[in-house]
């Protein structure tokens, strides 16, 4: 929300008011009564005027003259406008952004790098330097400071050449595209660690914005590039006011800029060649916390480089915030439960919090931020509290943004009956249960077959006892017959 004096856009409601003011004074009359309930009215009605927020209307990302242009939040890397940002181009010495992050993997700021012939003289006659001599040694953080607040670009050399395992720059070149590789870029390939122009060193707009994004990550480089002064160091070679100062400054004049959409410039870095023409990766924060990096490349002039740079930060700062999307404990829903006690319903809840960086204006945000639930149906008693019962997936311009857990706000129990019941169907249905069932009928089954086959032993013995006792019998008689 905005205040409504703060807006242009808020014309047609200023027009409204006035309307009714007018029109009220033509119907009160001249009377001095009136006038005075007219006074106090019209004051009610500045009042309000100028303290009743009014929604924030969308604003079309700036129409600049930079051949291509990115904007980013520092902390998701969301997008939020940008132009030609896949476009391959010479991104000058905005290539000592990977320079100084390869190099702060690498090597500590206390380090001590000496100048080769090589590192002083392949640097173009027409490049910033910072006359470094051939065999000076400094520590690195020094090199740092020169490098990337007055973008010497010996500066870069001596780094690239200490750093490689193999001491060249050709070696360091490895390095960047290694890293490159590892960052995800698609559109670049570093020849070089200083940004002279060669037909293979190439960039875009959107690459350069998350390479500024992790460098930024670092503590030490988010010192440096916001800074606008260093001290130039004694060397083995010269005392520090032997220097010739008068050209060593620092270079991001944005640093200096003022705004009332953010609190300070952060950074980062300039860059320019006649190919790539004027560049300016920046950042910047407001009072909110909101970090943003804006990506400026091939303006026509230093005046475009950091105007545009400037207003496509603001345009970012106007129109979004970081809002929290849903808080932990949030009620989201509620269902019946089978079996539980006294008909108790499940109420869900959020477990967990999301925060994103999303338009100001309703409308758009509506069009941009879908969710979706997914629950763990059919609920059914006992139901632990806490107990995942689902989740809500959040999806900005159809990208998955993040995911919250639901959870069981109370416990929910079950009742007596229906434990019973499923007991008797655990029971039942155990294999333990079922294989004991199967072994006693096969006993039970095994003694009455072996029943049977006794009893039919014993009748045929009987028989065949009563056969022979009927036999001896019949002979007996015949005996005494003869």
């Amino acid at each position: 929300m905005v205040f409504l004096s703060d807006l242009s856009l808020a014309l047609p409601y200023r027009i409204i008011i006035i309307k009714q003011i007018v029109e009220l004074k033509r119907n009160l009359g001249v009377d001095i009564l009136k006038a005075k309930l007219f006074s106090i009215y019209t004051l009610l009605i500045i009042i309000f005027i100028v303290s009743v927020p009014f929604p924030v209307l969308a604003e079309a990302p700036p129409d600049l003259t930079a051949k291509a242009y990115i904007l980013i939040d520092m902390e998701t890397g969301q997008v939020l406008a940008e132009k030609n940002a896949d476009e391959r181009r010479s991104p000058a010495s905005t290539t000592k952004i990977m320079t100084a992050l390869i190099a702060l993997e690498n090597a500590n700021p206390e380090d001590e790098m000496t100048a080769s012939e090589n590192a002083i003289n392949s640097v173009p006659y027409d490049y910033v330097k910072a006359g470094i001599k051939i065999g000076e040694t400094l520590k690195f953080k020094d090199l740092l400071d020169l490098m990337l607040i007055t973008s010497a670009n010996e500066a870069s050399n001596i780094i690239a050449e200490n750093i490689a395992k193999d001491g060249t720059m050709e070696g360091f070149t490895q390095l960047m595209n290694q890293k490159a590789i590892d960052l995800g870029l698609t559109g670049t390939y570093f020849t070089n660690s200083s940004g002279k122009e060669e037909e293979n060193h190439y960039t875009t707009a959107r690459d350069l914005a998350t390479i500024s994004r992790a460098a930024m990550q670092i503590e030490a480089f988010r010192e440096v590039v916001g800074r606008r002064d260093f001290d130039l160091p004694d060397t083995n070679l010269r005392k520090s006011h032997e220097w010739q100062a008068g050209h060593l400054t620092y270079t991001n004049e944005l640093l200096a800029s003022r705004s009332k959409y953010y609190s300070k410039v952060t950074g980062i870095k300039t860059g320019y060649t006649e190919k790539a023409g004027l560049c300016l990766v920046a950042s910047a924060i407001n009072p909110e916390g909101l970090e943003l990096i804006s990506v400026i490349l091939g303006t026509e002039n230093k005046t475009l480089q950091f105007e545009e740079s400037q207003k496509l930060l603001e345009f970012g700062f106007r129109n979004y915030g970081k809002r929290e999307l849903v808080p932990k404990g949030k009620f989201v829903d509620r269902f019946e439960v089978a079996d539980a006690v006294d008909g108790k319903k499940l109420d869900v809840i959020t477990n967990g919090s999301l925060s994103y960086v999303v338009p100001l204006d309703g409308e758009e945000l509506k069009n941009v931020l879908t969710t979706r639930q997914i629950f763990f149906e059919p609920f059914a008693a006992p139901i632990a509290q806490g107990q995942a019962v689902g989740k809500i997936e959040y999806f900005y311009n159809q990208k998955l943004i993040g995911t919250i857990e639901l959870i069981s706000k109370e416990a929910i129990e079950k009742t007596t009956i229906a434990i019973l019941r499923d007991k008797y169907k655990e029971i039942i249905s155990d294999e333990r249960f079922i294989f004991g069932v199967k072994a006693a009928g096969i006993a039970i089954a095994v003694i009455i077959i072996l029943g049977i086959i006794i009893r039919f032993i014993n009748r045929k013995n009987r028989r065949n006892r009563y056969n022979y006792y009927s036999s001896r019998k019949n002979n007996y008689r015949f005996k005494d017959y003869r």
